[in-house]
């Protein structure tokens, strides 16, 4: 799937009612996914479609098309997946202010996030040092085993 082509399928979905929706061709499988209330702007929902279809065709190990680079994530950028089938929260409670943001630094076992999965909290905890440089998932909504949750970019 090359971006023009993620790109259209998202201004689709975001026209309709549709809030997810998977494709799969010859260049490899695309899943888009928009929150409740969308995302902001037109700007950072075209980085988040750019940043989904990458994790999408790296995690699938799908290719891209012939007449486009394939799409591949930086040896220092470590990505962060679910652990399991859950409800995927940024912070501990609505109170309480989220684990981390865009830019944090964290250290082996610093708690990132938590998966709600059959009314146990279970606390996601960071595998590498190094600083949080996006954040893959909304707030409060349903991730699958092995769905990318967070890019970290490794210190060395």
């Amino acid at each position: 799937m090359d971006l023009k082509s993620i790109k259209a399928i998202y201004k689709f979905i975001k026209s309709t009612d549709i809030v997810e929706i998977e494709v799969e061709g010859e260049g490899g499988k695309v899943r888009l996914r928009r929150g409740a209330a969308g995302l902001a702007n037109p700007e950072s929902a075209e980085q988040h479609v750019e940043s989904s279809a990458s994790v999408t065709a790296h995690a699938t190990g799908g290719s891209a098309p012939s007449n486009s680079a394939p799409v591949e994530t930086p040896d220092n950028i470590k990505i962060v997946a679910s652990p399991m089938v859950g409800t995927f929260y940024r912070a501990s409670s609505p109170e309480t202010s989220a684990f981390v943001e865009i830019g944090s630094v964290v250290r082996s076992g610093h708690p990132l996030c938590i998966i709600e999965a059959m009314k146990l909290m279970n606390e996601v905890e960071c595998e590498y040092n190094g600083k949080v440089v996006s954040i893959l998932v909304e707030n409060g909504q349903p991730v699958e085993y092995g769905e990318p949750l967070f890019h970290i970019e490794v210190s060395k």
